[in-house]
């Protein structure tokens, strides 16, 4: 692991060598700390006086020094010693080849960043994975170069062309607070390395002057006069640049930037860089123009776009090349390009029938970009309705999921999940062991209740084969409170079963086997027939008579019996024996998850029928006939037949009582 090292930065109170002031606070065991604590506490660890005191948003601050680098973090604070107008100043330290201005921009909202003082366990602080820190300034650097098109044009193009009038120059960039880091990722993208002076910056500051100034300062207003010899190029890009030539060729590095993307920039520019202004002039020589606009020729953007090149394209034989470049490229282009291309090729039109290549190619990139980050609703609705194939859905969707399974609980985690779902994914491709293992049963509760309606497969999967918490009994006990917490899922089991009783019973044979195991003891028993209430679902009660340990049985029973002799029209309080034969002799469906179980015996082994079909008790207890022959009649005929005994038992005693 290539690591990155940790230093916060702090108000200290003295020390013993009787000391006060910005120190480390708290590192990760930095080897060259020293160094660190002599380079950054009196210039950039500690906060400007000339500054605002009221200013509360954190700066940012890229500098090299030799053969180290460091990105700092830097947030106004009132300090645990009640000194207000203090900064607490995150530092990440290593290699320059590894704390580069891109890594240093993608990391200005990284959630690592420490936002009070170390105390405690807090102090304690680790290496850092330099692939981590790479992979969250991904998405960092992403939303910077979103947010460039907030810049004026005019003002983009005029930053631009002042650094490419002199490209191993120091600038000092007068412009509103929020368009510096924004600015700074569009210089650093179109401009691209300039040979022996790496790009360093420091996006909100109210001086340019002091020791070890970075390559780009961010002002908010021009500072005061300083007797400070300063050789820095003062400017401010709402001001109109001073070079037409330099203007031009600037303006339409800005226009294939906006249009194309960083990396249509980079195929144009040269490969060994650029140091000077002379190396403009020959840059700007170099490029290809169509109309006065730079083209692309690295990526066939306009093949997808353009059908009659398109057409040229396919009789020179030069398609299949085309979207071979196209893979990895085409989800570098701005959100708007990649829903123009999708939507030209993810309908069924001729082009694509013939040109699958170049479609799939479209499809993939666009998928890539709905799984991996946070993309504009237009392009998830294009891209869906285009129907991905499936094998393709799930190749890009199995590659995003981390080697330990996912983590529902993460948003991230779960937006890859429910994404995927909305592409068109199989939910057989769900169905590997170990998938949801650190998912808590709670988190799939909750994907549970978002894709019953929308994805039952996918539900039904997760219930009958991922949601078993194993046998810790602190996690069935957190299983059991959330699912009651969620009314038993009723509405999403019945979305999932759609009428399928098998699948209900299975689908809640998972739920009890998470909350209570697999077998379910009395207490459990009376807690789910409590909970479920008089309405309860016929297929909880199945799969909790089939998972029930023998005492537990009567009481799930019972519960059956009554809901049985409710939905015939039965009191409750005086159940007629029809019924309650019914229930008893009720046979529930056989869950789908074990195939080999065998129904328990609806008759005690002591009251078992015989081969005729009578009960043997039942032979030998004239009561027990009479009331076997009363309850094979309706609940009418049985009425109709007591009315008449009862009448003529009143007519024969009338008739003794007047023969007296």
């Amino acid at each position: 692991m290539t690591t990155v090292h940790q230093i916060l930065f702090g108000w200290a109170e003295r020390d013993s060598a009787g000391n006060a002031g910005v120190r480390p606070v708290a590192d990760s065991g930095a080897p060259s700390l020293d160094r660190w604590t002599g380079r950054l506490p009196s210039v950039w660890a500690a906060k400007d006086d000339a500054d605002d005191p009221g200013e509360t948003r954190a700066g940012l601050v890229h500098l090299v020094f030799e053969d180290e680098a460091a990105v700092l973090r830097k947030l106004p604070t009132h300090n645990t010693y009640g000194r207000a107008g203090a900064t607490l100043t995150h530092a990440l330290v290593g290699d320059p080849r590894l704390i580069d201005a891109a890594l240093a921009l993608g990391l200005h909202d990284w959630s690592g960043w420490r936002d009070r003082e170390a105390r405690g366990p807090d102090a304690r602080m680790v290496p850092l994975d330099i692939e981590e820190l790479r992979a969250a300034a991904g998405t960092g650097l992403a939303a910077l170069r979103a947010a460039v098109r907030d810049i004026p044009k005019d003002q983009l193009t005029a930053a631009v062309a002042h650094v490419l009038g002199a490209p191993d120059a120091d600038f000092t960039f007068i412009t509103r607070p929020e368009y510096a880091l924004p600015m700074m990722t569009a210089v650093h993208d179109i401009v691209g390395p300039v040979r022996d002076r790496p790009w360093t910056f420091t996006g909100r500051e109210t001086t340019d002057v002091g020791g070890h100034q970075p390559r780009v300062v961010f002002l908010s207003a021009r500072p005061p006069q300083s007797s400070y010899v300063n050789r820095r190029r003062s400017v401010e890009p709402a001001a109109a640049p001073t070079d037409p030539d330099g203007t031009g060729f600037a303006a339409q590095l800005v226009e294939l930037y906006l249009e194309a993307g960083h990396a249509a920039v980079g195929r144009v520019r040269p490969r060994t860089g650029i140091a000077t202004a002379d190396d403009v002039k020959a840059w700007r020589r170099s490029v290809p123009l169509v109309d006065g606009r730079i083209v692309d020729t690295g990526l066939p953007l306009d093949l997808l776009l353009d059908d009659e090149l398109l057409g040229r394209a396919a009789n020179r034989g030069l398609v299949p090349g085309a979207a071979a470049r196209l893979a990895g490229e085409l989800r570098e282009q701005p959100d708007h390009l990649l829903i123009d291309v999708v939507r030209r090729w993810g309908n069924d039109e001729s082009r694509s029938w013939r040109h699958p290549g170049l479609r799939e190619a479209v499809l993939r990139e666009a998928v890539v970009v709905c799984l991996t980050r946070s993309c504009p609703e237009e392009l998830i609705q294009e891209t869906a309705q285009a129907r991905p194939r499936l094998e393709l859905v799930a190749d890009v969707f199995l590659k995003q999921v981390p080697n330990k399974g996912l983590d529902l609980s993460d948003s991230r985690q779960m937006y890859l999940m429910g994404m995927a779902l909305t592409l068109g994914l199989d939910a057989s491709h769900l169905d590997h062991e170990g998938l949801f293992s650190p998912s808590s049963a709670s988190a799939l509760l909750e994907f549970v209740r978002w894709s019953a309606g929308h994805h039952p497969d996918a539900a039904a999967l997760v219930l009958r084969r991922h949601l078993g918490a194993g046998t810790d009994k602190k996690a069935r006990e957190k299983a059991a409170r959330a699912w009651f917490e969620r009314g038993l899922l009723r509405t999403e089991v019945e979305l999932v079963a759609r009428g399928d009783k098998a699948k209900e019973v299975d689908c809640y044979t998972g739920l009890l086997t998470a909350a209570y195991g697999p077998r379910l003891s009395r207490a459990d028993a009376a807690a789910v027939v409590e909970r479920a209430g008089d309405d309860a679902p016929l297929g909880l009660l199945t799969a909790a008579l089939w998972q029930a340990e023998e005492e537990a049985e009567p009481r799930i029973r019972h519960a059956l019996s009554d809901l049985l002799l409710r939905d015939e029209g039965y009191a409750l309080t005086a159940p007629s024996v029809r019924s309650a034969g019914r229930a008893a002799a009720w046979a529930p469906p056989r869950p789908v998850t074990d195939p080999q179980a065998r129904p328990p015996e609806p008759w005690p082994p002591h009251a078992r029928p015989d081969e005729r079909g009578h009960d043997p008790e039942r032979r030998a207890d004239p009561q027990s006939a009479e009331r076997s022959w009363l309850g094979g009649l309706d609940p009418v005929n049985t009425a109709f037949v007591i009315i008449i005994l009862t009448v003529i038992a009143a007519a024969m005693g009338y008739i003794v009582w007047t023969s007296v």
